[in-house]
């Protein structure tokens, strides 16, 4: 039998396929997943669901993201590729609540309203349900085979085996030599930060100082052009990005540039469940505290893009040393009565937010920066920036508890109710917040250098 392709349907989204030698998959943790397929034409296909419904009466930019829009939407597209509802059976999986549980988590219960949403519609057009495994605390990952039309539920730890092995927790040493043996953040993206910081520059300056740097200058322009960026005309100078983005929006982009070079030195072993996972959860981390800063007024936009993209640059200096414990942490910090922080602690002697904080004095970052780095599971620890360091945590517990595929462990919800109010929201706003999730950063395909 040859080789059947597996291929990933992000959430807030769904795909619809005829009969071939394909796998749609969905990782889940607190989305729905629901999988329809008619055996009699071979048609089918998954939905991922992010919400229960809009947060208001007027049309979404992207309906398929939630349950009350999307699965119309879905079984429109399957009548329009010729499917009988009579002839459709359903699977629904997902839903869970990952990660440490709070009240918080229990009262929002997002993925319990999707299933419910999901469940309600489907029975409405009398869709057989063969298989539901919905809530619980695990996030698993939901296939269905467009050749057979079997589907499976499967946790997503099982998928990692491993035994316990002789290790030895690194020591200062350890790690500062793991540092100077990884490629920093090029000094000219940290000049061009320290220029906007001490607003005494010109955007000639920037794009002086960004010249002198090739590589950071070729991958600046790939950003630009980038599909996760799509809808701008095509750049191809630096004087054309000067021109056409303005300064804000191209400081952006140098520093994506900047710190998808950082981030890549991760493997796939270690935090990440997949090569470059690390990357695409802070460059999601950094859309949504932009739109959350922009949302709520609490800080300028920029600052928050910036703080969020540099959040977890501790990581990529213990990645090195996860991976080769990599089996039994990752059994340890997807407990979900385990913080990941005590974790790192006791198995690395250090955690991700210490070890960055240290970075990011050793480069010369913003005291904000800095502060987000350090603080950005405990806001409430904040001294001088509690708003930035507020969204950042709002904005890392959106992308963790929403998206399984890439990277282990998940923020801790304890401190989102005083983090929301220290940016003027409350926990009512809290699926409002979750429409700030850029939906095209679960593609994982938008941006590659």
């Amino acid at each position: 039998m040859g080789i059947i392709k597996k291929e990933h349907v992000p959430s807030g989204s769904f795909r619809t396929e005829k009969k071939k030698p394909l796998v749609l998959q969905s990782f889940l943790g607190t989305c729905v997943g629901v999988a329809l397929y008619d055996k009699t034409s071979g048609t089918g296909g998954i939905i991922h669901i992010l919400l229960p419904e809009p947060p208001s009466e007027i049309t979404p930019e992207s309906p398929e993201k939630y349950a009350s829009t999307g699965i119309p939407m879905f079984l429109d597209e399957l009548k329009t590729m010729g499917v009988d509802f009579k002839n459709l059976s359903a699977t629904i999986a997902g839903g869970a609540l990952v990660g440490p549980v709070t009240v918080q988590d229990i009262n929002l219960d997002i993925g319990g309203k999707s299933a419910e949403i999901a469940v309600s519609i489907l029975k409405k057009e009398k869709i057989k349900i063969l298989k539901a495994e919905t809530g619980g605390f695990f996030s698993c990952t939901l296939e269905l085979n467009m050749l057979t039309g079997e589907t499976t539920i499967k946790p997503v730890e099982l998928e990692y085996q491993g035994t316990d092995s002789d290790y030895s927790i690194p020591s200062r040493d350890d790690i500062a030599e793991t540092i100077e043996t990884l490629q920093p953040i090029p000094q000219a993206a940290l000049k061009i930060m320290r220029m906007i910081r001490n607003d005494s520059h010109e955007i000639s300056d920037i794009t002086d100082e960004l010249s002198k740097d090739q590589v950071l200058s070729a991958r600046t322009l790939q950003v630009s052009n980038s599909a996760f960026f799509a809808g701008r005309v095509e750049i191809e100078t630096l004087t054309d990005a000067v021109l056409l983005l303005g300064e804000s929006m191209l400081v952006q982009y140098i520093l994506t540039a900047a710190v998808n070079s950082y981030y890549n030195q991760a493997g796939s072993t270690g935090y990440s469940l997949c090569k470059g996972d690390l990357f695409f959860h802070a460059l999601g981390c950094a859309v949504a505290s932009e739109k959350i800063a922009s949302m709520t007024k609490a800080i300028h936009p920029q600052k928050a893009y910036t703080a969020g993209l540099l959040h977890d640059i501790g990581k990529v200096v213990l990645d090195q040393f996860v991976a080769r414990i990599h089996p039994m942490f990752f059994r340890e910090i997807n407990n979900r009565t385990n913080d990941c922080l005590d974790v790192e602690k006791k198995y690395l002697g250090t955690d991700h937010c210490s070890t960055g904080a240290f970075l990011a004095k050793k480069w010369n970052l913003p005291i904000s920066i800095m502060e987000t780095i350090l603080f950005h599971h405990t806001p409430g620890k904040a001294v001088k920036h509690k708003k930035t360091v507020s969204i950042v945590y709002i904005a890392n517990i959106l992308m963790s508890i929403f998206n399984t595929k890439f990277e282990m462990g998940k923020a801790n919800m304890e401190e989102i109710e005083t983090a929301l109010d220290t940016i003027g929201l409350g926990i009512a706003d809290f699926p409002l917040l979750i429409d700030t999730i850029p939906l095209e950063i679960f593609n994982s395909n938008g941006i590659k250098l």
